[in-house]
């Protein structure tokens, strides 16, 4: 079903249940997508329910998302809600550019049930409101919104009742500085009596802008997530270009512990490593295609960061010749209550199958991130060059 701007619906007559997917398309590179947990009065009262690129997962995983290149999935278990959650608005933010100038800028709950195409109804407005699902006497409800700011984002979260965080600055290459980032308290009460701080704020490493470290919070990092996206673009082979021929793009890492143990891990020979032992890191995921909406992602157990000496992340093209700018591939990192760091993979040399993208570094218990961006014969080229001697033998995926 076709939803009008400012229609509302019980989810149930739309056949939806209270778990349920919110995917949102959009067309613009920069576009960020959230959806807000607020209270009674609309407010933000936990902004541990502000679910975003930096912050993936509420407390209890009542809204989770899974970003990738074009597209924003939420999946939501709206029972698992605390009662101080009484509605979860979803929103688009552009820093620079309307975020109605994209298209497309569309909304689907459910397995398509209802869908509210978005974009025809802004103008100038940098933050947007797509669409609400709200408690009601009679169950959750959808209702569609289409308004925004042309303010942008703190326009959004002032009306929202909450204030913006400054993204932290990059460390100076030659002496990194740790970036302080506030630990958030979890709130009482769902109207807290300062506003709460929000940051939807990303770094993006590139020349000239290539480091960034990060401190710990709690105690720990918790989940560090490395994302791969791309998209697939065929190429031609044959007699006169007949046929097409697929690329398949890895993410892989090679990893160094604190006691000498070293590996690599990779999808090519099964290597998918071990998110609770040894090295404290995991693969999941094969994205063989460019297809898969959530792309390929390793997670690094940062609970036990200590352990880790370094890590070094690269992408692989394992079929297909190699052609790096045309797979619009992109790297994120996301650490909770830091800011999302991505990797744009906008150079490349067309006879190297390997761009080594990243090195993680454990500098006295804080986590520094370099921008990498040098590409390599194979993996043995790239761990030697970065100082982690291994071992090779060839190696499958099936």
């Amino acid at each position: 079903m076709q939803l009008q701007r400012g229609e509302k619906r019980a989810l149930s007559d739309l056949g939806i249940g209270t778990q349920c997917a919110v995917k949102v398309e959009f067309g613009m590179d920069g576009a960020d997508i959230a959806a807000f947990g607020l209270n009674k009065d609309r407010k933000i009262g936990d902004d541990r329910y502000v679910v975003l690129f930096s912050n993936t997962r509420t407390p209890e995983g009542a809204i989770t998302l899974a970003p990738s290149s074009g597209a924003a999935l939420f999946n939501l278990e709206l029972d698992k809600l605390p009662s101080s959650i009484d509605r979860v608005v979803f929103t688009a933010t552009h820093d620079t550019r309307p975020v109605g100038e994209s298209r497309p800028l569309l909304v689907t709950v459910g397995n398509a049930q209802a869908t509210f195409n978005v974009a025809e109804h802004l103008n100038a407005e940098k933050a947007a409101m797509l669409i609400e699902i709200y408690r009601h006497s009679s169950g959750w409800r959808l209702g569609t919104i289409a308004a925004g700011f042309e303010g942008g984002l703190a326009s959004l979260i002032a009306h929202f009742g909450g204030e913006v965080a400054d993204a932290p600055a990059p460390a100076p290459a030659a002496a990194p500085a740790p970036i302080p980032v506030a630990q958030t308290a979890p709130a009482a009460s769902p109207a807290p009596a300062a506003a709460a701080s929000v940051s939807l704020k990303k770094v993006t490493l590139e020349k000239g802008n290539s480091r960034v470290s990060l401190q710990k919070t709690g105690g720990s990092f918790g989940e560090i997530v490395l994302n791969l996206n791309w998209s697939q673009l065929e190429q031609k082979r044959g007699l006169f270009g007949g046929g097409t021929k697929t690329l398949d793009l890895d993410l892989g890492v090679m990893f160094e512990l604190q006691d000498g143990y070293k590996g690599c891990i990779q999808g090519l020979g099964r290597s998918f490593g071990d998110y609770e032992r040894e090295p404290y890191i995991q693969l999941s995921g094969d994205d063989r295609t460019g297809a898969v909406t959530s792309g390929e992602t390793i997670r690094v157990n940062g609970r036990h960061f200590d352990k880790i000496k370094r890590i070094g992340v690269f992408a692989l093209i394992y079929e297909g010749a190699p052609n790096w700018q045309q797979t619009d591939g992109v790297v994120r990192m996301t650490v909770p209550g830091q800011p999302e760091i991505e990797i744009r993979l906008v150079e490349g040399r067309d006879n190297a199958r390997l761009c080594g993208i990243a090195l993680l570094n454990n500098v006295n218990g804080n986590l520094q991130v370099d921008r990498h961006m040098q590409y390599y014969r194979d993996q043995k080229q790239f761990a030697d060059d970065i100082g982690i001697f291994l071992q090779w033998t060839a190696g499958r995926k099936d």
